[in-house]
């Protein structure tokens, strides 16, 4: 599949199967991700959590009464430390897409999370994550297997030309 057809062919996906997924798509997925443009080079300011663990998915998705994280087998939080440059939110998008198209080249699930970010951080989970002293969770992956078909929604957005 060329750059093209996986951006063509990602999207949110909302219906998982319980199924992990293989440890090696997830290396590869993560890779990705560590090669996502980040500002000023300031990788060191960059974390991943990947969160796999039933009970610690089940505490998370009980934090809510809306669906979080859509019961992805597979969580991906990406933090980030703001050591005044400002770009940590916009860092931590660069590594979710990278994460996203991947995982669609691979032909898995993912889905772009902002919900579970707040939840996690008003709540016992966050210590849970062991991060680094001044990271904070900025965004979240959720990948897995998809339950169902493909929805993929053609989306135009207008372009002025000057």
């Amino acid at each position: 599949m060329d750059c093209f057809d996986v951006i063509e062919k990602r999207f949110s996906n909302r219906k998982f199967l319980e199924k992990q997924i293989d440890s090696l798509d997830l290396d590869k997925i993560l890779k990705a991700g560590m090669q996502a443009p980040v500002g000023r080079g300031k990788y060191d300011d960059m974390h991943i959590t990947v969160i796999q663990d039933k009970s610690l998915l089940n505490e998370i998705k009980n934090l809510s009464d809306r669906s979080a994280f859509y019961d992805a087998p597979t969580l991906v939080i990406i933090s980030a430390r703001d050591d005044g440059h400002g770009l940590d939110k916009e860092n931590s998008a660069c590594v979710a897409m990278n994460m996203l198209f991947s995982a669609t080249a691979l032909g898995l699930g993912s889905i772009y999370l902002n919900l579970v970010i707040g939840l996690i951080k008003n709540s016992d989970v966050l210590n849970k994550l062991n991060l680094p002293d001044g990271f904070v969770p900025v965004v979240g992956v959720g990948l897995g297997y998809i339950d169902g078909k493909r929805h993929i929604v053609k989306h135009n957005i207008d372009v002025n030309y000057i």
